[in-house]
């Protein structure tokens, strides 16, 4: 429970890759000119990505790595949406309706997307409805989704704009 918890509301930061030192054929027993690094921070609202950059800088130099060249390949702010408002209930009423029980809902997701924008300046409830099922391997090799959630993902969100529309 304290990990599921964890791994929703508070932040991440995953290292991607490392790449460094001799790749070719054979052996070669030499340090390594330079290391390289991808980095990957998942960042909980009120969490300013470039303040986290900067905050990563500072840390690097007073641990004594001021020689550590940093890139923000990109940036985006995490939002937040109110679990009570009308939209995200509209949408766990279509839920209820296409699948027949009650949804899983998070309260934040550890995903990126353009959310913050819709919800910061343009006051837009943001929500996000998946497919897949806990054995689709999500992001990993041979992720898949099956036909049958397929069909009820595309059902959710048709019933989604239906019930924002009011036709239902």
């Amino acid at each position: 429970v304290e990990l599921r918890r964890a791994a929703v509301f508070e932040p991440t930061c995953t290292i991607c890759g490392l790449s460094s030192g001799y790749q070719g054929p054979g052996t070669k027993t030499v340090l390594p000119a330079e290391a390289m690094a991808k980095v990957d921070f998942r960042l909980i609202p009120e969490q300013d990505p470039f303040d986290i950059f900067e905050k990563l800088k500072a840390h690097l130099k007073a641990q004594g790595f001021a020689d550590v060249e940093l890139s923000l390949l990109s940036a985006e702010h995490p939002a937040r949406v109110d679990p009570d408002d009308p939209f995200v209930k509209l949408t766990i009423q279509a839920a209820q309706e296409v699948y027949g029980k009650e949804p899983v809902v998070h309260p934040l997701i550890g995903g990126s997307g353009p959310m913050y924008p819709f919800v910061k300046y343009l006051k837009v409830p943001v929500g996000v409805s998946g497919v897949g099922y806990p054995g689709s391997r999500a992001h990993a090799p041979n992720e898949h989704i099956r036909l049958e959630d397929f069909i009820l993902g595309t059902k959710h969100t048709a019933r989604i704009l239906l019930r924002f529309a009011g036709l239902v």
